[in-house]
Parts: C-alpha cells; structure tokens; sequence
C-alpha cells in the first residue's frame, strides 16, 4: 500500500465521523436499475455510501479503498445502516483482483489511466458491467473546484478510449450543479 496515499486519505478522514445519511450516487442507482443483482467490486469507495447502498439492493459487495480511517468510518457507517459489505483496504495500484470474478464494477471520482482499466478488464465476467463516473476537462474551469491539476481529469472522449473491448452502453460529459464530469456505463464483450 502506497504510504503517501494512505497517509494523505487518513488525513482527510481523521477528523470526521461516519456519516449519517446515505447519498449514493444517483446516476449509479439509475444505472443499476433493473438488473440482477450478483457481485460487486467498488473501487476506491471512500465512506463507503455506494458501496451501502448497493449491499441493500442485494449486491454482495467487496469495496475497496487505501484509507483505513476512511474504511473504519464506513464500517461503523454500514453498522448503522443495516449492510454487509466486504471492506478491503488496499492500494488500488497493487490490488490484486481475482479474474472474471465480478458482475459489476464501479469507480466513482477516482482516475488511473494505467492501472484501474486492467484491474477491471480483469476482475469482470464477460458480459459484466462497468459504471465508471470521476470529473472532466471542465471541471478545471469551474469557480472554487479543489482540482487544479489537468493529469487529474479526464481530456474528451479519453474515458471510453480506456475500454476498447467493452460494448459503450452510456457516454456522456456533463456539467451537474456541484462538478463536472464524464460517465461510462459498458458492458465486457
């Protein structure tokens, strides 16, 4: 596990309690509707809200993080809500993910260009799903946005590029009230 990246989300994390309230992403609700359940790996999951959520749809969840004070907080957070979920801390970098082993696979505002689309391409079955949302190109025009770095965003149309043997179900760049952002929903061929 990368120290530096432990180290710099457990700061985050250290002076916050778990939340309260569920906030899963909405596009990723939209998404997931209406499919079968099976099992899910959410990669870099934070405080764990999609994670929860995704447990109370009836999802067996492995979730994935670097940050065990983070992790910590999402346990409690679980407790609290009623879910199981499989909290797993590791470094998104050196994760090794069984093969073929997951009918989902969802990131929610985390960007590896090189790592994370093998990670998935090998963790899920074929026919398997991705729902992948983080921020976009525009996000570093926004007014107050935290991400000042270009290398943290997605250029158009990089982030189906990343997929070439997934079948695109939704691409979409879009501006919301509080970020901008591209989405992928794809299928494994």
């Amino acid at each position: 596990m990368s120290v530096e990246d432990q180290e710099k989300w457990d700061g985050k994390y250290a002076d916050k309690q778990a939340p309260s309230t569920l906030n899963a992403d909405e596009w990723l609700k939209s998404c997931v509707h209406g499919i079968p359940v099976g099992r899910v790996l959410d990669c870099a999951c934070g405080l764990g809200h999609n994670a929860i959520w995704l447990a109370q749809q009836g999802w067996t969840v492995d979730a994935v993080d670097v940050s065990t004070v983070g992790l910590s907080l999402a346990t409690e957070f679980a407790k609290s809500c009623g879910a199981t979920v499989n909290w797993i801390a590791s470094d998104l970098d050196t994760f090794e993910v069984s093969s073929r082993a997951y009918d989902l696979v969802t990131v929610t505002r985390f960007l590896d260009r090189e790592r994370l689309p093998v990670l998935i391409d090998t963790a899920l079955k074929p026919g398997g799903l991705l729902i992948y949302e983080t921020f976009s190109f525009r996000q570093l025009e926004r007014t107050g946005s935290h991400i000042k770095n270009p290398a943290f965003v997605f250029q158009p149309n990089e982030l189906p590029a990343l997929f070439p043997n997934f079948e695109l179900i939704e691409h979409a760049e879009i501006d919301l009230e509080d970020r901008s952002v591209a989405r992928l929903y794809a299928r494994k061929k």
